[in-house]
């Protein structure tokens, strides 16, 4: 998180990163006549085929495929305060690592006369109508047959919806020209934030779903509504000078909406922002940081540190030739995917209450928001692996090379990368059919997503949020590690992410050749 003077911990957590409690609002409806008229995101840069953006496209895509679906017929037990129902669903978007969550009563005029559509969906949704998987994950047969039910069903509308949830996602600093990364990662700054509030408002509005009540994800590539003027509405941002400024962002974010029928308690809109007390909003407390997380001096981490270096000071530590833990290479064998420790519960392996606990993937099941996120990591498992692109211009300088992957994960989000060979002991033997598998690949780029130091603290360890942190971040690796896999594919390479959903490699073995972490003396 960068430097902190104060501590957060008893900050509610609905409250989010940013001190939003200190801004003033007015009464009364929002002037939405100001707002910029919404223009869809293009995700194509065919002039430039290196842009990180073309890769992003992919996933986004298939995010805009699955924004909506089949809704839960057994309503769960909620509480009927609506102020506690926004807490919870804003925390949800917190939990996610949005910028800021605001909630707002849908203005007629932030419904779009025509809606926009991503023009790639068709493509995937028959993909994930007809095309197979290959893995032992629990419970993907569950998840694909929602997906194709999903895919099959009309087009829905939004006319019963009466509420927007808006989650805003803040940009860092703009790469600079001739820093390492800026061939993929320049002028993507939009597009990598709307890749991840896409992420949070389809796997929010699934969980909606799950509950018992209607909701549909929109986003700046496929909307029903304005996110600008719900932006406005929810008391995200204000109009200023003819564009959407958010407190201490200024115009660098992106935006994505979830509408649902589902009632709580909304936010009142922003007061102009020369009318912001600078006391509470750019004085002592927002240098210091005075029991919120972000402050003047943290919220951007890479403002004096390249991309490719990564927030975190990895370059501090001290390296060796080889790990510290001995690993024998030799006589390494390599195992199978059944003797995969989920596959394993699955077949019995470990006993009648682990495999039924394993069946249908009942142990994510049994919580919504873990199920929720379920949802999308199924889908992305039909984009974890292709064809290199013929005809690519395949860059062949290996150190540039690393330095691009390192800065576009890190401009992502991943929180840190490391890159090692990947010997043949490090692959299964077998796959999830058995077929014997020869290994493609002999490179290694290894991703850390951290699960939330705050989060866990206020967890026991066996509630709702234990699965869920897991889940969060393998979906967040599927999808930054999976752009990374396609943009490398771009350039002509093949590439695969391994995911929790479908991974042909062990992943320990490789944290530790690529300088990511050691074992410790209890063997983790």
């Amino acid at each position: 998180m960068g430097l902190r003077f104060f501590s957060s911990k008893n900050r509610p957590f609905h409250l989010g990163p940013f001190p939003l409690e200190r801004l003033t609002r007015r009464d009364g409806a929002p002037d939405l006549s100001g707002v910029p008229a919404f223009q869809p995101l293009d995700f194509k840069r065919l002039e430039t085929p290196h842009s990180l953006v073309n890769a992003m496209g992919e996933y986004q895509a298939m995010m805009d495929a699955i924004r909506d679906g089949m809704v839960n017929k057994a309503r769960a037990e909620v509480p009927d305060d609506p102020m506690e129902r926004a807490n919870h669903l804003k925390s949800f978007g917190y939990f996610s690592d949005a910028s800021m969550v605001g909630i707002c009563r849908i203005p007629d005029a932030a419904r779009l006369a025509t809606p926009c559509r991503n023009p790639d969906i068709d493509r995937l949704a028959e993909d994930l109508r007809t095309r197979q998987t290959k893995t032992l994950a629990s419970g993907i047969d569950m998840i694909m047959a929602d997906l194709k039910d999903s895919m099959n069903a009309p087009p829905s509308t939004i006319d019963g919806h009466s509420h927007a949830i808006v989650i805003l996602y803040e940009h860092f600093r703009a790469p600079r020209p001739g820093e390492p990364g800026f061939d993929w990662i320049g002028a993507a700054q939009d597009h990598r934030a709307c890749l991840r509030a896409t992420e949070t408002a389809v796997v929010l509005a699934n969980y909606i779903r799950l509950l018992g009540h209607d909701a549909k994800a929109h986003t700046a590539t496929s909307s029903d509504v304005d996110p600008g003027k719900l932006a406005v509405a929810a008391g995200l941002v204000a109009v200023e000078g003819g564009a959407l400024v958010a407190p201490w962002l200024g115009t660098g974010f992106g935006v994505a909406v979830v509408t649902t029928s589902f009632d709580c308690a909304v936010d009142a809109p922003l007061a102009p922002m020369s009318a912001q007390p600078w006391f509470k909003t750019r004085g002592p407390a927002w240098w210091l940081g005075t029991g919120f997380a972000k402050n003047a001096l943290n919220r951007d981490p890479f403002r004096s540190r390249d991309y490719a270096a990564g927030p975190l000071p990895f370059e501090t530590l001290r390296r060796v030739e080889t790990p510290t833990t001995f690993i024998d290479e030799d006589r390494v064998a390599r195992v199978p995917k059944r003797a995969d420790m989920f596959a394993r519960a699955q077949f019995g392996d470990m006993g009648k209450a682990l495999q039924q606990n394993a069946t249908g993937g009942y142990y994510v099941r049994k919580s919504a928001p873990s199920m929720a996120e379920r949802r999308m990591l199924g889908a992305f498992v039909l984009l974890q692996d292709g064809p290199a692109a013929p005809d690519a211009p395949r860059p062949s300088d290996a150190e540039r090379n690393a330095q691009n992957i390192k800065a576009a994960s890190y401009f992502l989000g991943v929180d840190a990368v490391g890159i090692s060979r990947c010997p043949a002991w490090t692959w299964y033997s077998h796959d999830a059919t058995g077929t014997p598998i020869t290994p493609p690949h002999d490179q290694a780029i290894s991703m850390i997503i951290d699960q939330g130091y705050e989060t866990m603290e206020g967890a026991s360890g066996d509630d709702w949020i234990a699965v869920a942190q897991s889940m969060r971040a393998y979906l967040r690796f599927s999808l930054l590690g999976g752009v990374i896999a396609q943009q490398i594919r771009n350039l002509g390479y093949s590439a695969k992410a391994h995911s929790v959903m479908d991974g042909e490699v062990l992943q320990p073995p490789l944290l530790l050749l690529s300088g990511l972490g050691e074992v410790s003396r209890i063997g983790e």
